[in-house]
Parts: structure tokens; C-alpha cells; sequence
């Protein structure tokens, strides 16, 4: 099997799950990060996976532009949808957010790989709302973003089936 997976980071931690999702998909994997790359024409895969990191409750423009303009497309192929996200109980708010509701209908797998702030990288206003977040999340009783390697498996699993 020929499968896809096109993503966005911001960061590098989608990255990362991608190249995790990768290495446990069964058959020929190619990765793409729209932020860098167009995505190659779709007919040559059996599976698409879209996926990218959470920002003020939406996921990349690159990634919901990808999907909107090849919907019909990827109700056409086995679809694998996925977002990193710190705040996992607002996952179905992003998820509405950031992919038609077919596509997430039609998605035979569809996870929340965590989040985690690496602040070494960010931009100085980014690093700053960050931390007054965390801050704030501190005091409310609110855990910091953390990865969910399981959630990566799970997903694989799920779209090796």
C-alpha cells in the first residue's frame, strides 16, 4: 500500500509525529510538509494522511487550503486525519475547526498525537504568550501540553487494519 502524509508544524513537533506515524504505517510511506513542499497528485496513493499542530483552535491554513480544494479527492481515498494538540478536551472544537465534516466522517482513523511548547524555537511573542499561558494554566489546575506517543501507535494500528 502507497501512503501519503501530508502535514504542517510549526514548531517541529508534528514533524516528529509524522516521521513516528511513518515509520509504524505498513507499505510505502511518503511524508511532505506542506509548509515547505507542494503536495504530489493524489493517484498514485491508496491512503492520504493530513495532519497538523493546533494555533488559536485552528490547524495551518496549508492544511485546511489542502483539503478544501481536494475533498472529493480524498473521500476517493483511505483518509487518516490528525492534529497535535496541547489541549486534548477541546480536540473535537479544532477538529470542527480544521477539516470538513466528510472528511472526518470519512476518515477510517482519526487522532490527537499531544503537543509540547518548545519554547527554544519560537519567536520571541510566541515564547511570551506562551508563557503567560502556562503561567495561567498553572494556577487554574490546567496540565501543560504533552506528547502522546500512544496516540501515534494507535492511529498506525488503526490505519494498518
Amino acid at each position: 500500500m502507497k501512503t501519503l502524509v501530508l502535514y504542517a508544524t510549526q514548531y517541529g513537533y508534528t514533524a516528529d509525529c509524522a516521521a513516528r506515524l511513518k515509520a509504524e504505517l505498513v507499505g510505502d510511506v511518503t511524508l511532505v510538509d506542506l509548509g515547505k513542499q507542494s503536495a504530489p497528485e493524489l493517484g498514485g496513493y491508496d491512503a492520504v494522511i493530513v495532519g497538523g499542530s493546533i494555533y488559536m483552535g485552528r490547524v495551518q491554513a496549508k492544511v485546511s487550503v489542502f483539503c478544501a480544494a481536494h475533498e472529493g479527492e480524498l473521500l476517493q481515498k483511505t483518509l487518516g486525519v490528525f492534529l497535535c494538540c496541547g489541549v486534548p478536551q477541546s480536540l473535537e472544537e479544532s477538529l470542527a475547526a480544521s477539516f470538513p465534516e466528510s472528511l472526518k466522517k470519512h476518515a477510517k482513523a482519526v487522532g490527537c498525537f499531544g503537543g509540547e511548547l518548545r519554547t527554544a524555537r519560537m519567536k520571541p511573542m510566541h515564547k511570551l504568550i506562551a508563557n503567560m499561558m502556562q503561567k495561567a494554566g498553572g494556577k487554574s489546575g490546567i496540565e501543560p501540553p504533552k506528547p502522546n506517543p500512544q496516540a501515534v501507535l494507535d492511529f498506525a494500528a488503526a490505519m494498518n487494519a
